[in-house]
């Protein structure tokens, strides 16, 4: 991707840019397959609350409370499925995807089991969709761990 638009101008870029920004597309239904209780109760504290012991913050903490991101650069949660929620964690966990240092994701998903990413991300994707899907506006308000991909 990055061959296809290497010589296009900045000011070209910026339009293609945002033109999908402003794109509102329809979230996806939410999966409504056979889970535990146990496992969606498990999720849901994790994303609501995180597990302070473990040093682990809420997801809802930088992801907003409607779960659908924060400006410039956190990115929504919900319209996802579970799947792949969980192989993100899993190549954040195994350094195969990272983000600008810090990588606030890589620390946190070595610290998540294979449990609460099961957990996490089949809750996520039982979530009903927002009725509206915009993130939240940048914030002065800082993040629970410095992180390279969104500046404080």
């Amino acid at each position: 991707m990055g061959y296809l638009v290497a010589f296009l101008p900045d000011d070209y870029l910026r339009k293609i840019s945002q033109y999908f920004a402003d794109l509102q597309p329809p979230y996806p239904n939410a999966d409504q397959s056979d889970v535990a209780p146990a496992v969606l109760a498990a999720g849901q504290r994790l994303v609501m609350q995180g597990d302070p012991a473990r040093k682990i913050p809420a997801c809802i903490a930088c992801h907003g409370a409607r779960m659908t991101g924060q400006q410039p650069g956190i990115p929504g949660l919900l319209g996802l499925h579970a799947s792949y929620v969980a192989g993100q964690m899993g190549t954040w966990r195994s350094g195969t995807r990272h983000a600008p240092a810090p990588d606030c994701m890589r620390s946190i998903a070595v610290k998540l089991t294979d449990r609460d990413i099961t957990a996490v991300s089949t809750w996520l994707a039982r979530q009903p969709r927002p009725a509206d899907p915009r993130p939240a506006p940048a914030s002065a308000e800082r993040l629970p761990l410095s992180c390279g991909s969104q500046p404080q």
